[in-house]
């Protein structure tokens, strides 16, 4: 039986435009037409976003609405550790990671704390925030090597 985890990541089929346009109409608060699309691509033509957008359809992380088209988050993938937070995607470690670190703050100036479970809270919470770091900073890189970090 195959791992969920380990099917193929719609991310691996893409190109750098094709990622880049699904990178905008996932950030985006609203459905972008194909026109709109181009623009924030600065792409030539409507029809190499349109083109872009079927192939992104085809994969299942593009749907079509009435008055333009909204990116679908991906059920397997990389993309799917991260969620959307007024339009920026981060990761979604970073909520148990404020979690825990609020959870030591609180834990630690209670009267009769133990020492030992403070110890143990400020090391999950700093591998947790770390964790969380490195997925900021992996998203990051993915979206300098695609050229589409938020303009």
């Amino acid at each position: 039986m195959e791992d969920e985890g380990l099917e193929a990541d719609p991310l691996l089929e893409l190109s750098g435009t094709a990622l880049r346009a699904y990178l905008v109409l996932l950030r985006s608060r609203k459905p972008l037409g194909v026109r709109e699309l181009q623009r924030a691509l600065g792409l030539r033509s409507p029809s190499t976003a349109r083109h872009h957008i079927e192939r992104l359809m085809s994969l299942g992380l593009v749907k079509q609405l009435g008055d333009g088209y909204v990116a679908v988050p991906p059920r397997r993938g990389l993309l799917r550790t991260y969620t959307l937070l007024w339009g920026r995607l981060v990761p979604r470690s970073l909520a148990l990671s404020a979690f825990l670190v609020t959870a030591t703050i609180v834990y630690g100036v209670l009267p009769g704390r133990d020492p030992v479970a403070v110890a143990i809270l400020l090391i999950a919470s700093g591998l947790s925030l770390y964790e969380a770091l490195e997925a900021m900073n992996a998203l990051k890189s993915l979206e300098e090597v695609t050229g589409s970090g938020k303009r």
